[in-house]
């Protein structure tokens, strides 16, 4: 097999078995889908005001890479259409949606059932999110970290794992864009 469709199949396999494993072991746990990991749609309303936030949240990000002298998102290769289609699929689309489902809807929902309350499970999670990350450097960890606040916020004043999910794609999708466009 040609070894870049290998590793882009590789790409779209990980999030699917992370989402796959995620609902299972939340089915076997006797976790609730909707009620427990929130993967239930709230009013259109919220959805729309957190992505109008979530547009001004990455503005400003924007700026802020701009000001700390970041390096912007590094341009695609020019790869197959095929292949770009299929890395569109998972970055954009699958990435988000399997790590949101964990940190925004698992491990949200397991930390904030302790003492430490919804304010913990936003820290935490943004901190093991950004942490995911470590490839980057310590700038971009940083921004993040800060989008995970953003997206765990979201996640509890919407009580929905989807809010964040669509935010995350959107955020994904704009990075996408920025790397074909450079």
């Amino acid at each position: 097999m040609d070894p870049l469709l290998q590793s882009t199949l590789l790409k779209l396999a990980l999030p699917c078995a992370t989402i796959a494993l995620v609902l299972v072991i939340a089915r076997r746990k006797g976790v609730d889908w909707r009620e427990d990991l929130r993967l239930g749609w709230p009013r259109p309303s919220h959805i729309l005001l957190w992505i109008a936030i979530w547009v001004a949240w990455v503005a400003a990000g924007e700026v802020a890479i701009r000001l700390l002298g970041m390096a912007p998102p590094t341009p695609w290769k020019d790869y197959p259409p095929l292949i770009v289609i299929l890395r569109i699929a998972a970055i954009g689309i699958l990435g988000p949606i399997s790590e949101e489902i964990l940190m925004r809807g698992m491990i949200f929902w397991r930390i904030s059932r302790t003492r430490l309350g919804p304010v913990g499970a936003i820290l935490i999670c943004a901190a093991a999110w950004a942490a995911m990350h470590y490839h980057y450097d310590w700038k971009t960890i940083a921004m993040i970290f800060l989008d995970g606040i953003v997206l765990g916020i979201a996640r509890q004043h919407t009580r929905s794992t989807h809010v964040p999910i669509v935010m995350h794609i959107l955020g994904n999708l704009f990075s996408i864009w920025q790397s074909l466009h450079p």
